[in-house]
């Protein structure tokens, strides 16, 4: 016991480039999204081999984003055809990724996954960290896909061949605005499922069955509707609720995640018992939204008392951000306008879904930015020499995280001045909406009492 625990104390000790590999996967992630969550990450257990058990919603974006939620060397169960990009293959074999042979594949010959799961027993008896996507592919789908049973072989076999027991973890990812730039992202692990059976099963009974515990740790940590207006629809009513009563609730993701799947189960609910009622909400809803977005206005613009101390204190900060931190901000828009344009067309040529627009922003959007800035960094050099150069650099440094934190905030001041203005001119529509959104809070209201009620029955 003793040999085994230093066998895995030396073999999980990360190498110079893996330390490398996760500060990059971090790095990405906070340039790429503006918040990104990490929850549960208590569940992974320090002295035992783990299968990471994730939806694939997000193609190579997806375990990107687990490395960065996570100290440990994750090595991720990949389609072999990936190891045939000359890009790919040397950064896949330096992080341990293990080739998995599919059918679906053309020219693939299957029976190579014999040795792959080998490698996997012993990875995972030596308290390695692998990483599987049991729906197969990444997905566009407002829901999870049918799951393939090789997690629950994988960990089974593991058991069966070396003793030594993994902990199956389920991994929930959710981007609340897929293929966004400067979007968001939670990563959720869950809890480790259980992999004890009745005596009486056997192999593939034991399979089929932990490959359906994974399923509902995963339904647990996904958002699962029937098509993606549901999904838009919960969101709608999820902002409802963050600013009921005229004031903002803040939420962070996790807690936005678990109100939206209580809507989720609610609506199913509803729309078997109420009808009509779910349907009358939908057309109300979707009216105050028209009305909002002819007049230009936002929810929570709609809570704001526009007293002289808040008014004051905006413009204050207004001016702030005008002379000091927008002119950085441009400075940065300058030198990122080309690369993030060229980013821009070639993800919409190259990506073939929704799914795949993160994983190609990334990959496009590193290779452009790196390569016109250092042909800027070159000719700077040429033309100017050394000190000029170092400055140039250095303003990149400081212009860049700057841009990145204030993108947007240009389009909010204007917004806010211009509903300020609109609301000075008519008086009344800042009340006539507020009584529309009022109404719509009572009948929300209503319908989760009868939704609480149905589910107590």
């Amino acid at each position: 016991m003793e040999h085994e625990t230093s066998t895995i104390s030396r073999v999980t000790k990360l190498s110079r480039f893996e330390k490398l590999w996760q500060t990059f996967c971090r790095w990405v992630v906070k340039i790429f999204y503006r918040q990104f969550e990490v929850s549960g990450l208590e569940n992974l257990p320090e002295d035992q081999g783990i299968v990471l058990c994730a939806n694939h919603v997000n193609a190579l974006a997806d375990p990107v984003v687990i490395q960065a939620a996570t100290q440990k060397a994750i090595r991720p169960l990949t389609r072999s055809g990936l190891f045939e990009n000359p890009l790919l293959r040397p950064v896949l074999q330096r992080i341990g990724a293990v080739p998995i042979y599919r059918r679906a594949d053309p020219g693939v010959d299957v029976s190579k996954n014999t040795d792959t799961f080998e490698k996997c027993y012993g990875l995972l008896a030596k308290g390695e960290t692998l990483i599987i996507f049991p729906e197969g592919q990444s997905h566009d789908d407002s829901k999870l896909s049918l799951l393939k049973t090789g997690a629950a072989r994988l960990a089974l076999g593991t058991i069966k061949v070396t003793g030594v027991e993994p902990a199956v973890i389920p991994v929930g990812l959710t981007f609340p605005q897929k293929g966004q730039f400067r979007s968001a992202v939670l990563v959720q692990f869950g809890k480790p499922i259980e992999l004890t059976f009745p005596a009486s099963h056997t192999d593939e009974l034991k399979a089929i069955e932990l490959t359906e515990r994974i399923r509902q740790g995963l339904t647990s940590l996904t958002l699962n509707a029937e098509s993606w207006e549901e999904i838009h629809l919960v969101n709608r009513v999820e902002r409802f609720f963050a600013l009921r009563h005229g004031r903002y609730h803040r939420r962070n993701l996790q807690q936005r995640f678990r109100a939206q799947q209580r809507i989720i189960d609610a609506q199913k609910l509803l729309r078997n018992h109420e009808p009509d009622r779910v349907r009358a909400l939908i057309v109300q809803l979707r009216h105050f939204e028209r009305i909002c977005h002819y007049c230009g206005v936002k929810d929570y613009q709609l809570s704001l008392d526009y007293r002289p101390t808040l008014i004051v204190l905006y413009v204050l900060r207004m001016t702030g951000m005008l002379m000091v931190v927008f002119p950085i901000a441009l400075w940065g828009i300058a030198n990122s306008y080309i690369p993030y344009q060229i980013t821009k067309h070639l993800t919409r040529h190259f990506a073939r879904g929704t799914n795949q627009y993160d994983t190609a922003q990334m990959v496009l959007g590193l290779v452009a930015f790196s390569s016109v800035w250092s042909l800027q960094i070159y000719l700077i050099f040429q033309s100017f020499g050394w000190q000029w150069t170092l400055t140039y650099i250095a303003t990149l440094l400081i212009s860049i995280p700057v841009l990145l934190m204030v993108r947007g905030e240009k389009q909010r001041i204007v917004e806010n001045i211009r509903v300020f203005v609109l609301f000075l001119r008519k008086r009344d529509l800042k009340s006539y909406l507020r009584k529309k959104r009022q109404a719509l809070e009572k009948e929300l209201a209503k319908m989760v009492r009868i939704a609480n009620r149905l589910s107590n029955h």
